[in-house]
């Protein structure tokens, strides 16, 4: 919950400075509505954690123990070979090769990737929809009609996509992750979308009700773009962190209780697996906390009265990409076997440099925008130093512990696997990055047509 919490905090808003509020601001009190709008994203970051680790089975709140030590004790008195293989999930990966396993790993990837496009599309679909007056009477003008009636087909296409979007990507999980594993990302993801959601319509009803600020929850109002709208900022930043914080609160919900329910279900506390399941974990979120606190301390020092929202987005984009450049370096790490403290934190000391430079070189077509990508460097990388030092301390009493026992058959089980992960960690980021390169290259082409277009019928 901490971790959603600073993941999740509206701390551009908090810092945001309003020279001149205006009258509309201050008659309507939209001063003491935008907070509580804002509650919801921290009651969103409370709450997903929570109802992930409210589900059943190994590693919950409410877990079953008495199957847990049933289980247990029947693992205890087996021998050694069948303990092995005491689970359904350890036969089927015993008897499928290495590549099976890997093809499944990227199928499931995809198959999240699918479920998050689809929820983004069902969610956009149930916003337009109570914008289309379906049953009052269509104007004179056939032209208003068809605009009207190509917006209700694509709000009806984008319902679609979602619904199937998000069964595809239930499906997919089902098949291809383990039991556990598929409802605790789902749950984590959809419970995580869904509060900031309901938390929208039922403060709107008490907005209305008492007649706050009701400028603020009217989404159809048009924007001037030559002028400055607070309440228009603060709705979009209210939409715009919502979905960011849905992204990574679900996942940091969703891995976590994973990593629990493995944990629960056995393994010895000194067993490589499981050391790199929390090496990964304390590595992924410690990075994305301290950019986090990176960009909290730049929005305290420089406020933006225009553009800030811009601002926001492509901090939250940042941090997202440096997560992922930050999971290339994982496997190096990992393998890194230093015989001083001193060496693993300058090693990842240098690397939160390297990290956020080919954050920026990604996008560098942002011109003016890319530098942005360093503002942990800005701040004298003080918070990538406290990062650096967490995880090289931890590291380094993790080379401490004793070398995992040898099975009887002189092998030593998965012992090899998570080296595996840091290799498929850098192809996805491969892949971002080349989707990333293409979408810039469309973006440039598309900009340059307008513009020369909009430059030629001017004149």
């Amino acid at each position: 919950m901490a971790v959603s919490v600073v993941l999740a905090f509206p701390m551009e808003q908090v810092t945001h400075s309003n020279s001149v509020p205006g009258s509309y601001w201050l008659q309507n009190s939209c001063g003491s509505t935008i907070p509580l709008l804002n509650a919801g994203l921290l009651l969103q970051a409370i709450l997903a954690p929570l109802l992930v680790f409210l589900l059943p089975g190994p590693g919950g709140i409410f877990q079953r123990k008495f199957k847990v030590r049933a289980s247990s004790s029947v693992r205890s008195t087996a021998p050694p070979a069948v303990r092995a293989l005491a689970r359904p999930e350890d036969h089927q990966r015993a008897r499928k090769p290495a590549a099976t396993s890997d093809a499944r790993s990227l199928i499931a990837v995809v198959a999240m990737i699918i479920g998050i496009i689809g929820l983004l599309m069902l969610l956009r679909s149930g916003w337009q929809l109570r914008h289309i007056e379906f049953f009052s009477n269509p104007p004179a003008s056939t032209s208003w009609s068809v605009l009207r009636s190509f917006a209700f087909s694509q709000t009806v296409l984008d319902l679609v996509i979602g619904l199937t979007g998000i069964g595809g990507a239930i499906y997919l999980l089902c098949q291809y992750l383990p039991s556990r594993a598929a409802p605790f990302m789902l749950v984590g993801w959809l419970s995580a979308a869904a509060i900031p959601f309901v938390w929208w319509y039922a403060l709107r009803a008490y907005a209305q009700s008492r007649g706050l600020c009701p400028v603020l929850f009217d989404t159809s109002r048009p924007v001037d773009p030559y002028h400055i709208d607070l309440v228009q900022d603060c709705q979009r930043y209210f939409r715009y962190l919502s979905g960011f914080s849905a992204m990574w609160v679900g996942v940091t919900a969703g891995g976590l209780r994973l990593q629990a329910a493995r944990a629960e279900e056995g393994g010895s506390a000194g067993n490589e697996l499981q050391n790199f399941q929390n090496f990964f974990w304390l590595y992924l979120l410690g990075w994305a906390v301290q950019y986090r606190v990176s960009q909290w301390l730049m929005a305290s020092l420089g406020r933006h009265n225009q553009e800030w929202i811009t601002y926001s987005v492509l901090d939250f984009v940042y941090l997202t990409s440096s997560s992922l450049w930050s999971l290339a370096f994982i496997r190096f790490f990992w393998n890194l076997k230093a015989r001083t403290r001193a060496v693993n934190f300058v090693v990842l000391f240098i690397a939160s440099f390297a990290i956020c430079l080919l954050t920026t070189l990604t996008f560098f077509w942002l011109f003016l925008w890319a530098p942005l990508a360093l503002v942990p460097l800005f701040t004298l990388n003080v918070c990538g130093a406290a990062w650096a030092l967490t995880v090289g301390a931890w590291r380094w009493r993790a080379l401490q512990q004793p070398a995992p026992t040898v099975a009887e058959d002189g092998t030593q089980g998965q012992e090899k696997r998570p080296a595996l992960l840091g290799l498929r960690a850098i192809e996805i980021v491969g892949l971002v990055v080349g989707v990333f390169m293409l979408i810039a290259l469309v973006f440039a082409g598309l900009s340059f047509f307008w513009i020369t277009y909009n430059f030629r019928h001017h004149h």
